[in-house]
């Protein structure tokens, strides 16, 4: 622990002094690496801590299972909000601002899942594009809708999204049973 603290607060200090000496570089927008990212000893044992990372703990067998599982939690929430992304972008903004459609039963049951600050965020971005050429108009709606998707899942905690996830892979499976 104490080995760890250590690092840390050495790799900390070292990052916020070149912060501060390169502030004006940053501000401007041409200081192009990262603040570890030099020939310091700071920047050495960084690479020996991520070479000992991968070699014993990234590649080992208990850790690249649970990132399969993640993978696959990840992979089917996205898939399980598609249908959202396939609508029209005219009937998506109808649902989005009615937040019912009759012909999209299970995209409003999806709609009304996503979080309010999300779906805030949503309609924050389409209000800018409203003076925008239709055909950009289409993109950046497209965007913006998959960045709603996106963000609600990549804020789930990994507790909640395997909650989610089981919750959508259980009832699926159930109906597929039925069927």
């Amino acid at each position: 622990m104490y080995l760890r603290l250590n690092i840390i607060s050495k790799l900390a200090s070292y990052s916020s002094h070149r912060f501060i000496k390169h502030l004006a570089e940053i501000y401007a927008g041409s200081f192009n690496s990262a603040l570890l990212e030099d020939k310091s000893d700071e920047h050495h044992l960084l690479e020996v801590l991520k070479g000992v990372a991968y070699k014993h703990v990234f590649t080992h067998p208990e850790v690249e299972q649970l990132e399969l599982e993640a993978y696959r939690i990840i992979s089917d929430l996205l898939n399980f909000y598609r249908p959202l992304l396939l609508m029209p972008r005219p009937d998506f903004t109808q649902l989005y601002q009615n937040k019912y459609h009759k012909k999209y039963f299970i995209e409003t049951r999806l709609l009304h899942k996503l979080s309010t600050k999300h779906c805030l965020a949503y309609g924050e971005g389409i209000e800018v594009i409203c003076t925008t050429h239709e055909t950009e108009k289409d993109i950046l709606e497209f965007y913006y809708r998959a960045r709603l998707i996106q963000d609600y899942i990549s804020g789930m905690t990994d507790h909640y999204a395997y909650q989610e996830y089981r919750k959508f892979a259980v009832k699926i499976k159930n109906v597929m049973l039925l069927n």
